[in-house]
């Protein structure tokens, strides 16, 4: 039990930054060599059929948000407890309850998945095709059972196990891209690609979490009778009705785009996506490293340093961004036609979108100040709000300026959330100064 006996320590240690440097050039060189392989995929089979693929693998990710739970929050919020408190017993509760719910909702994702294909392969005119593609690549919904793996790796603080999986993973993922050029491939190729890594992946994480479990003599976690914890329960469908909120923007948009704009444009959208996403990747560490400060700060009473946080952040992302701008601008001809075909033609939308992302993460800092300040009931309201508007702009958009129609509506979503949880803080804040 000594490694039990050194959580207590461990989790008062300041290792955040240590983490996330980890976490931050794993996930950083992944998100290149995703970049990297989305324009192979591109130049090996043009731009239609690699929107197919992409488009494929959308569905497929959309039913897996909605319907598979991933338990790695309720992990994270329950187990620690748990640990300091050497309740084994509640510890392995907590993890048998984690991994039924992973099994039992990746089962009813896969199945809904299949479910409604037809119906929507009618609405969107898809041809068989496409329709047997997903068929074979929705069981990549059954390898994703690592919620409660994720969970254990983070509150055992072994981030970097999973960088180490997702380098090894995806540097494996790319020499099989780069096979493409050489060999005689269709899109089968890439999905079958996707799939088999996606389920390596999986059993990769398994296995580290198997290990961290006997490392800390927590066998038998399904020896003992099933017993369902109600708050563990309420928190975990909380946090996953929050993660289908995103729906809309995180992955029905290249149906949007498929609709509304063609086809073809959807892999040239997910280019410019990953772009904007290997930016975000210098700044989505930030919230982690903040938001127990302003939590702190709130939580003292001092709720005009936290603000004062929030805007010096602010600042920072607007000019660091606003030199990434520039170092773009200079330098796009060296590396956007490598990225898409025809790459100059698409310059200025992946300018624009890029713009787009630094200007959201230069609000990082506004959601942990009103969480922290209490105002978490509003959220759901708020983002379900910004959707429907995102789902009912983007037809016109799109429609009259393609791509960049797409990156507006985003915006308009982006900061109706924003604009709301600002207005809401200040009212909270008018009213605390009349009492």
């Amino acid at each position: 039990m000594k490694s039990i006996s050194l959580f207590k320590d461990k989790i008062f240690k300041n290792n955040i930054a240590k983490n996330f440097l980890v976490v931050f050039l794993g996930d950083g060189f992944s998100s290149v060599l995703t970049l990297l392989n989305l324009s192979i995929m591109i130049k090996v089979l043009g731009l239609n059929e690699s929107s197919i693929v992409n488009l494929v693998i959308s569905y497929t990710l959309v039913f897996d948000t909605i319907f598979n739970f991933q338990s790695f929050n309720s992990i994270i919020r329950f187990l620690p407890r748990a640990l300091i408190d050497k309740d084994f017993l509640k510890v392995k509760g907590y993890l048998q309850q984690g991994f039924i719910l992973d099994i039992v909702t990746a089962l009813i994702s896969f199945f809904a998945a299949n479910l409604f294909l037809e119906f929507i392969c009618n609405i969107f005119k898809w041809d068989r095709d496409i329709v047997n593609l997903i068929r074979v690549y929705s069981f990549s919904i059954l390898f994703n059972l690592t919620g409660t793996s994720i969970g254990i790796i983070r509150v055992f603080n072994k981030f970097k196990y999973s960088s180490y999986i997702n380098v090894f993973v995806n540097s494996l993922k790319f020499i099989f891209y780069l096979l493409s050029f050489i060999i005689n491939v269709n899109m089968w190729y890439f999905i079958l690609v996707e799939l088999w890594f996606g389920l390596i992946s999986s059993i990769l994480l398994l296995i580290v979490t198997n290990f961290i479990i006997f490392k800390n003599n927590l066998r038998g976690i399904f020896k003992n009778k099933v017993v369902w914890d109600k708050e563990f329960l309420k928190f975990n469908f909380y946090c996953n009705f929050m993660t289908t909120l995103d729906v809309p923007i995180s992955h029905l948009t290249p149906f949007l785009i498929n609709k509304f704009v063609g086809i073809e444009f959807i892999s040239i959208y997910k280019v410019i996506e990953k772009i904007g996403g290997i930016v975000a990747k210098i700044a989505s560490p930030l919230l982690n490293i903040i938001y127990p400060e302003i939590s702190t700060k709130v939580s003292e009473e001092k709720e005009k340093e936290a603000i004062s946080l929030v805007r010096k952040l602010f600042f920072i992302i607007i000019l660091f961004g606003s030199l990434i701008i520039v170092f773009l601008s200079l330098t796009y001809k060296l590396w956007i036609n490598i990225l898409i075909l025809d790459g100059e033609k698409y310059v200025l939308n992946v300018l624009f979108y890029v713009l787009f992302v630094i200007i959201k993460f230069s609000f990082v800092g506004v959601y942990p100040l009103f969480i922290s300040l209490g105002y978490i009931k509003y959220n759901v309201y708020i983002v379900v709000i910004a959707n429907l508007i995102y789902l009912g702009v983007i037809p016109f958009f799109s429609s009259n300026f393609n791509i960049n129609g797409v990156i507006i509506s985003q915006c308009i979503q982006v900061f109706i959330v924003i604009f709301m949880q600002i207005l809401i803080m200040k009212k909270g804040f008018i009213s605390r100064a009349k009492l």
